[in-house]
């Protein structure tokens, strides 16, 4: 193991973040991570400079060993993030229960988030009808729709006439339900359902915060 895999990997053990956490903050791959770790690969300069201004130290303490013993500076307080994993949901089932349909797998997201959305779940953003307000590939947090919840202009997770779920901004106008895609794209056109048409949505909650996936490249 050398020496800049030794420290980074004594940091990141003080920092109590894990690799996925890491990787975000960091901007890099969560393999890369990993490969860091256990000395297959060594960052470039200005990525070593990022890394040390991150742990605040000086990026001297990767690549001279007579500076191993350095770790945060004097009033430096290492901050322990701490998160909690929630459910991520490729795509809802027509009529499905959500309890009912498969988890692909659970997403670590900060745990002050979860704390306020204890029942939320994770949907993959496909597509780039709300580009302007979430990307394409992100994972949006849902919070589960109770019925008084949603007010115009939130962002809601729904499903029309027994599709998968989408995202798009809700608008209730006297019998009509507007949905309306907050996009570049001027392809994108809003939706509208009047009586007996809204009795086909069916709203899974509201979209309440969104986090880039842990592989995303920038």
């Amino acid at each position: 193991m050398d020496i800049f895999s030794k420290v980074f990997s004594e940091l990141a053990d003080k920092s109590g973040l894990n690799d996925a956490e890491l990787a975000r903050r960091l901007d890099v791959n969560r393999s890369t991570i990993g490969r860091w770790k256990n000395g297959e690969l060594s960052p470039k300069l200005p990525v070593l400079k990022k890394i040390a201004d991150f742990f605040q130290v000086s990026p001297l303490i990767f690549v001279d060993d007579k500076y191993k013993h350095t770790t945060f500076p004097i009033g430096a307080i290492p901050v322990k993030a701490k998160s909690i994993s929630v459910p991520l949901y490729g795509s809802i089932a027509a009529g499905v229960p959500l309890e009912a349909i498969p988890v692909e797998e659970y997403i670590e997201i900060p745990e002050d988030v979860g704390s306020w959305y204890p029942h939320a779940f994770l949907l993959r953003v496909n597509g780039e009808s709300m580009n302007k307000v979430v990307p394409n590939g992100a994972y949006a947090l849902i919070d589960p729709y109770t019925g008084e919840d949603v007010g115009n202009g939130d962002v809601v997770a729904v499903q029309v006439n027994g599709y998968e779920a989408t995202l798009k901004r809700f608008f209730k106008l006297h019998n009509t339900v507007v949905l309306e895609p907050d996009s570049y794209n001027p392809e994108h056109v809003a939706q509208n359902f009047t009586s007996p048409e809204t009795q086909n949505l069916r709203i899974m909650g509201k979209m309440v915060w969104f986090m880039s996936p842990p592989n995303a490249k920038f």
